[in-house]
């Protein structure tokens, strides 16, 4: 398996390992509960460098970028992050991923784990690959998520953290001690990369930096009065749930549309062309199957993979469910047929041979 530079470090702190993408990667350092508690109330810090970085680059990059995801690159600011979904020509999300515009002629991408290499074929398919360079191996990112993580930061940095507004990036030294071992070979920038995003539903940033500079940022976090909690992909999964946020080849692959996550209006800028679009249009006012939240109202816990009945009716699948800890029940996403979407809705979950209700309900759940 393949390890991220951290990895001797959650090694010291005696996290359980696993494979998550071909990485060993932490699930928890203690609890899982203790973990999501931690990033709802205070601070909590991961290790997300399994997650790919592509940089693109050149002239006609930002134009290539805008017409192979679904939103409009060349019109967003410098240092704006942008959520879009990579499809097909059929409309098939190949990938989700943040679009974080570097300057007129440069941005970077974060592919899901293992999609790196499969996102860069893709591009270099289509015309791209003279904008290309994978950056995945020599590059670590950090979450620091939570209601405390700007007071946590900036114990670490003389810049303003209140300045970079969410969904906004800031390139910059954070502090001498980790521009020291900062490769000046990373192509990426000059500097590391501070956005205030997440994927737990808390305020926050991520944090995107060469592999040495990056030992040195996670070794000054822990070495701080009030550190942030160390916490493992088990937590990021139960918090990324509770704000109905997808996880790549689980909520979608290459077989489900934008339209069908129920994402459009958050991912999708209809005003440029862009590879799969066509398709998209065309689903718009179609029947279809839509991924929906739902909240059990009897006891279980929903898996990836449950069917979902209305009486002896399939009419879905459950796919991702977890006991949410912040309100102690089940809750989940499932893709659901056409008139069970309303909010409100009463549905069936088949756990271990048994039938147990549940109420569509949109996310955010907490």
């Amino acid at each position: 398996m393949k390890e991220t530079a951290l990895h001797s470090k959650h090694a010291e702190a005696e996290a359980r390992m696993t494979n998550f993408g071909g990485y060993e990667m932490p699930l928890k350092f203690t609890s899982i509960n203790k973990e999501h508690k931690a990033v709802r109330e205070a601070a909590g810090i991961f290790d997300v460098s399994h997650m790919g970085e592509i940089l693109l680059e050149g002239d006609g990059a930002i134009e290539f970028i805008s017409e192979h995801c679904t939103m409009n690159i060349v019109e967003s600011d410098i240092n704006q992050l942008k959520y879009a979904h990579i499809l097909n020509e059929d409309g098939g999300i190949l990938d989700d991923t943040i679009v974080t515009k570097l300057s007129e002629d440069a941005c970077y991408i974060v592919p899901n784990v293992g999609n790196n290499e499969r996102i860069c074929n893709w591009f270099a398919e289509r015309g791209g690959k003279e904008y290309i360079e994978d950056l995945t191996e020599e590059t670590s990112m950090f979450a620091l998520q939570g209601p405390d993580a700007e007071k946590v930061l900036q114990e670490l940095t003389d810049e303003d953290l209140s300045e970079i507004d969410f969904f906004q990036a800031k390139q910059m030294e954070i502090n001498d001690e980790i521009m020291e071992e900062f490769s000046s070979e990373w192509p990426m920038c000059d500097t590391p990369i501070v956005q205030r995003s997440g994927y737990t539903g808390e305020d926050g940033f991520e944090i995107a930096l060469p592999n040495e500079a990056a030992i040195v940022l996670w070794e000054q976090l822990q070495d701080l009065e009030d550190s942030p909690t160390r916490c493992g992909l088990g937590a990021r999964d139960t918090l990324r749930i509770e704000f109905g946020f997808l996880l790549a080849q689980q909520d979608f692959d290459e077989s489900r549309t934008t339209i069908e996550t129920g994402w459009a209006e958050d991912a999708v800028n209809w005003d440029h062309e862009f590879v799969g679009k066509e398709k998209l249009e065309e689903m718009k006012d179609t029947d279809h199957q839509l991924l929906k939240g739902f909240e059990m109202e009897d006891k279980g816990i929903p898996r990836h993979g449950y069917e979902i009945l209305d009486d002896d009716e399939k009419i879905g699948e459950v796919t991702s469910g977890t006991r949410s800890p912040t309100l102690k029940k089940g809750i989940g996403l499932g893709y659901l047929d056409p008139g069970y979407h309303e909010e409100g809705t009463e549905i069936m979950i088949e756990i271990r041979d048994e039938k147990r209700k549940a109420i569509i309900k949109n996310p955010p759940f907490v």
